[in-house]
C-alpha cells in the first residue's frame, strides 16, 4: 500500500521547463533559514567570544575593557564568517536570514543565563537571611 511521491520527472519531459509553482518550490527551499547552520554558526560565534576574551585577559594580560572589545569582535567575527561560510559551502540563499537567528539565539541564550543568575542571586540572598 506504499505510494511512491517521488520527484522523478519523466525521460520524455526531462527537457521542458518546470511548471510555475514547482519553481517556486524548489526557490522557497533555498531562501529559507537552515537550523544546522543557525547551531553551528552561533557555537563558533560564543567560541570566537571566548577565545578572544582568554587570549586578551590571560596570555596579554590587558584591562577588562580591551578584552571584552576583542571578546565581542571574536564573536561577530566567528559568527558571521561560520554563518556565511556554511551557507556559501550548502548553497543556501539565506545568509542573512541564518546569522540572524544565530544571534538571535545568542541573545535568548545570554538572556536565560541572566534570568538564572538574577533567580539564584535572590535565592542564596534568601537562604542567607534565615
Amino acid at each position: 500500500m506504499a505510494q511512491d511521491f517521488s520527484t522523478d520527472v519523466p525521460s520524455n519531459r526531462q527537457n521542458e521547463p518546470l511548471p510555475p509553482y514547482e519553481e517556486y518550490e524548489l526557490e522557497a527551499d533555498e531562501t529559507r533559514p537552515s537550523l544546522p547552520i543557525i547551531l553551528i554558526s552561533a557555537a563558533c560565534g560564543i567560541a570566537g567570544g571566548v577565545v578572544g576574551l582568554y587570549v586578551t585577559r590571560i596570555w596579554l594580560d590587558w584591562d577588562i575593557q580591551p578584552s571584552v572589545f576583542v571578546a565581542v569582535l571574536g564573536l561577530s567575527f566567528g559568527l558571521g564568517a561560520s554563518g556565511a561560510g556554511l551557507s556559501v559551502f550548502t548553497g543556501s540563499r539565506a545568509s542573512i536570514a541564518n546569522i540572524v537567528f544565530s544571534c538571535g539565539l545568542i541573545f535568548a541564550s545570554l538572556v536565560f543565563f541572566a534570568l538564572c543568575s538574577l533567580a539564584g542571586a535572590l535565592g542564596a540572598t534568601l537562604l542567607f537571611l534565615r
